[in-house]
């Protein structure tokens, strides 16, 4: 059963149960989507509204920019327990005899890159999420910078519980080139989202 299958209380419950999946990449993708919903709402709040004429086109741009983002994180949240199976499917496959080892070895190897792929595309997801986040809270409604400050935090609280995923299956990949590759690509994120963060949470801070 998938998370929009469940209820709120179901899907905290298969969280707490003692499973791998879902864990902690699902939930990173969870929160990533809960911040760009939060973010949409802050931009809403401000659409068709006395004193908001200037930014309408501002607010249009980033209800169209978030809304697959937000999609694109709520599948996430399903492909990030699919791709922690596939390690587990492959860990259990026999290893008795040399050939059986070499196809555990090689179906490992494969799933650890994919089980790296899905959270690093959650971290970039959620870099989006915190541009959209700084969007909604400079463009959307002033009396909502506190709900954008909180979408400030989750997107960010996203972004690095995703990476800590990618950082534990990229340490069991061989491939150097593809290690070498999605260590850059998650470095160069993280310092996105940092930036990107402070900028925007400086913007919520100054209305306090």
């Amino acid at each position: 059963m998938g998370v929009k299958d469940q209820t709120v209380e179901e899907y905290l419950a298969s969280v707490a149960a003692a499973t791998p999946t879902p864990g902690g990449g699902s939930v990173s993708a969870l929160a990533g989507a809960l911040s760009v919903a939060l973010s949409r709402m802050v931009a809403g709040l401000a659409r068709g509204k006395t004193g908001y004429e200037d930014v309408q086109g501002d607010l249009e741009r980033i209800e169209a920019r978030a809304a697959p983002i937000q999609a694109r994180l709520e599948a996430l949240i399903e492909e990030d327990s699919a791709a922690y199976e596939l390690v587990l499917r492959a860990m259990r496959m026999p290893k008795a005899t040399d050939p059986e080892k070499a196809a555990r070895v090689e179906a490992m190897q494969a799933a650890y890159r994919e089980a790296t792929k899905v959270p690093l595309e959650t971290v970039e997801r959620c870099v989006e999420a915190l541009e959209i986040a700084q969007a909604a809270v400079e463009k959307g409604n002033r009396g909502a910078s506190t709900d954008a400050g909180v979408a400030i935090l989750l997107a960010e609280a996203a972004n690095r519980g995703a990476s800590l995923n990618c950082r534990v299956n990229l340490a069991s990949i061989r491939d150097e080139a593809f290690r070498s590759a999605a260590e850059v690509k998650l470095e160069t994120l993280l310092e996105r989202a940092v930036e990107t963060s402070r900028r925007a949470m400086a913007v919520v801070e100054g209305r306090l």
